[in-house]
């Protein structure tokens, strides 16, 4: 366990940080005053809304157009070996690490925000810094034992967030280059609460800061917060804790994160630095001059285009002049008193003077021209290339296009390179506290490492074994690596290009050196090196480096042919070519010939084929057509009969309904017949009980006669029968009338 820095050193008491941050803070004092000036001018800052000053905001145009040329999209990490020869072991701790990172980047925007911000800071102010920290998730879990209850403490986490720091927050120690800096302090505010839990009692005496709303002093203790000062001494590798106004040291620690480079934040991403000098000079001050002209140009064309109107005197002798231009009214004749008087004096002449409305406008022209020339002064100290912007000349070439995007894109790279330079320092610090603090589980958790090797291989996890170990060890044999491509805003399309790019040439390699690997074994060794070279060297190769790997070790291990043997299968296939060859070459003569003989009678049996053609397609169609008429015909005339059957079934169903009506008439006579003879009895035989039995037997008689006279009135008449359709098919068909209707 490291030991505690010693309490009567030099370096571990308030008084001494205090004098070496305020030394620091007299050095930079100037430029953060001049950064405070250029913000303000840049969020253009004015003291009320309504101002009638105006500005051209070239800083704020520039800075829109600069940022994503820096930093477009978030930084894809890249972690390789340093050595790219065959090592499982190593390969498989590059991938763990670069998906941890990847991992980190892309779940968590604390890596994009400090990016972002700190690439504003370093176009503004002109210098971005960020902090890596290793931040641990820690749960406390009751545990009963025999004796006594316990609280166990249980990691649930862990990461390693990247804090952006503000540029007024940071500082270093005076130094001439990075290298010389041995101290870096970075400031954060903390409420009570926060300072209790993190520092303890002792936080209580610590003063707060008091803060205002503009009109009045905000007192309440949660809107005040103490300035702690976190510094990183690289001497003695201790990280102390001060508060402003507070003449007390709150902590100290030795290397709590034991970084190689022991500081928890790149070199910072500077505008413009000299040798000698770490205090930045932000890109705005290299043109200041040439912004403010622009200004005074833009501030003098509005006043001359709000004077650009129609305006003038007129002589007050002549009054009713005044409505020439106050009406609006078109064609309307203004009378004039005393005309002799206004004809004499010059008539409107002589009466109306007008401003120089044409000097006005030329002016105007002439400060757009100037401002438009300024601009591209501007343009050319900053390096800034038309087509850069997006603008360029109608009449311009190609090649003269393409000139100035390269001019543009060669003053940009160095400042891309910084800030790709300054994104893998970060990501390296992450990298380095992932390695030294995270535990294994977590490693393997995030990374997904079960899916870069094949568990059914029993070496796979020895592997995965000897991986972290090379992970955790002093001895990483990789590093980490961002292109500059990588943070600018590109077109996703080069992209597929690349991968579409990668694909072909590794199709063309395999498919040029299979033959030659067929003909020479003895080159399969040297064919598989150059493919694996090439293969390494793409970022998409890297995930499939080991299968290609298993790939050539399976060619490799393929039995070889005997060299006797495959010398006499070569001089067999030599032989059988030669002979292949000259039957090609006498079979191509001979059906040369037989065209030259056969050209005639080709061109004959053609034109009778051809004719031929053309009889067999008229008779064909013919054919068609006639077919077609028999079809209609054919149609027509089953209709007809389906007509016809209907007919004739409607004819029988009515001599049915006759029939039944003739029926039903013969037994109405009867029935009258049988009450005629019964009337006629019973006048002739008086009272008798004999004629009263037979008068009840004709009634019986009569009533059968009404019931079954009854039963035909209602039994319905029905005909049914098959009736074909003209396509084909037949239909049975019924008819059923109903020739009397049933009383009500």
């Amino acid at each position: 366990m490291a030991a505690a820095p010693k309490k009567d050193s030099k370096l571990a008491t308030y008084e001494a940080w205090k004098a070496r941050l305020d030394a620091a803070a007299k050095e930079f004092k100037p430029w953060e005053d001049r950064s405070d000036k250029i913000i303000k001018r840049y969020r253009d800052e004015r003291p009320t809304i309504d101002d009638k000053k105006r500005k051209f905001n070239i800083l704020w145009s520039n800075v829109q157009v600069l940022k994503p040329a820096l930093y477009g999209r978030a930084a894809k990490p890249q972690v390789s070996r340093r050595f790219k020869d065959a090592d499982p072991v190593g390969r498989l701790a590059s991938l763990i690490l670069e998906r941890c990172l990847e991992y980190e980047t892309e779940q968590y925007a604390w890596f994009d925000i400090a990016m972002e911000a700190s690439v504003e800071d370093r176009l503004l102010p002109g210098r971005g810094i960020a902090w890596v920290r290793y931040e641990p998730h820690i749960e406390q879990e009751a545990q009963v034992s025999n004796s006594e209850d316990a609280n166990v403490e249980k990691l649930t986490y862990e990461c390693a967030p990247v804090d952006y720091v503000h540029w007024k927050d940071f500082t270093h120690s005076p130094a001439r280059a990075w290298d010389e800096v041995w101290w870096v302090r970075r400031r954060v505010y903390m409420t009570r609460e926060e300072g209790k839990k993190r520092f303890g009692d002792i936080f209580d005496r610590v003063p707060l800061d008091k803060m205002t709303d503009d009109t009045k002093e905000v007192q309440a203790e949660d809107d005040r917060k103490a300035k702690v000062s976190e510094i990183w001494c690289k001497t003695d590798r201790t990280v102390y804790w001060i508060a402003d106004d507070f003449p007390l040291l709150l902590d100290s620690k030795l290397d709590p994160l034991k970084l190689d480079d022991f500081f928890p934040c790149p070199k910072p991403l500077y505008a413009t630095v000299t040798n000698g000098s770490l205090v930045p000079v932000p890109d705005y001050c290299q043109y200041q001059d040439q912004a403010e002209e622009l200004d005074s140009l833009t501030q003098r064309i509005a006043i001359l285009t709000k004077a650009l109107k129609v305006a003038g005197v007129y002589n007050a002798e002549f009054k009713s002049l005044n409505r020439l231009l106050r009406e609006g009214n078109d064609n309307e004749m203004i009378a004039v008193d005393s005309w002799a008087a206004f004809a004499e004096k010059g008539g409107m002449l002589g009466a109306v003077a007008f401003l120089p409305v044409k000097e006005i406008a030329e002016v105007v022209e002439r400060l757009y021209l100037a401002r438009d020339q300024a601009k591209q002064v501007l343009y050319e100290t900053m390096g800034l290339a038309d087509i850069m912007r997006g603008s360029s000349d109608a009449s311009e070439t190609l090649g003269a296009q393409q000139l100035k995007a390269n001019f543009g894109g060669l003053r940009l790279k160095k400042p891309q390179k910084e800030v790709a330079t300054y994104a893998t320092g970060l990501l390296r610090l992450m990298g380095e506290v992932m390695c030294k603090h995270f535990k294994p589980e977590t490693l393997l958790q995030i990374s997904g490492a079960d899916q870069l090797v094949d568990m059914q291989d029993p070496q796979a996890p020895a592997q995965l074994e000897q991986a972290l170990q090379l992970l955790q060890s002093d001895l990483r044999n990789f590093r980490v690596e961002v292109d500059a491509d990588s943070l600018a805003q590109i077109d996703e399309a080069q992209e597929k290009a690349e991968a579409t790019e990668f694909v072909t040439s590794v199709g063309t390699m395999l498919r040029e050196a299979a033959p030659i690997a067929a003909q020479l074994p003895a080159l399969l060794p040297l064919i598989g090196s150059v493919i694996k070279f090439a293969v390494q060297r793409q970022r998409a190769g890297r995930t499939i480096e080991q299968e290609f790997e298993k790939a050539l070790d399976a060619v490799g291990q393929a039995p070889q042919a005997d060299p006797a043997q495959a010398a006499q299968m070569q001089e067999q296939q030599a032989m059988m070519q030669q002979e292949a060859e000259k039957l090609k070459q006498e079979g191509q003569a001979q059906q040369v010939r037989g065209m030259e003989l056969q050209y005639g009678e080709t061109y004959a049996k053609e034109k009778i084929a051809m004719q031929q053609q053309l009889a067999a397609k008229d008779i064909e169609i013919q054919r068609i057509n006639a077919e077609r008429d028999l079809e209609k015909l054919l149609a027509s005339i089953a209709e007809q009969e389906r007509a016809l059957e209907m007919r004739q079934m409607e004819i029988d169903a009515r001599d049915m309904q006759s029939k039944q009506s003739e029926q039903v008439r013969a037994t109405v006579m009867d029935l009258k017949a049988r009450i005629a003879e019964i009337g006629e009895d019973s006048a002739d035989n008086g009272d008798s009980e004999d004629v009263a039995e037979k008068d009840d037997a004709q009634m019986a008689i009569i009533a059968e006669a009404l019931q079954s006279l009854v039963e035909i009135a209602r039994a319905p008449q029905s005909k049914s029968g098959l009736i074909k359709a003209p396509s084909g098919r037949a239909y049975e068909v019924n008819l059923t009338q109903q020739p009397y209707a049933e009383s009500r």
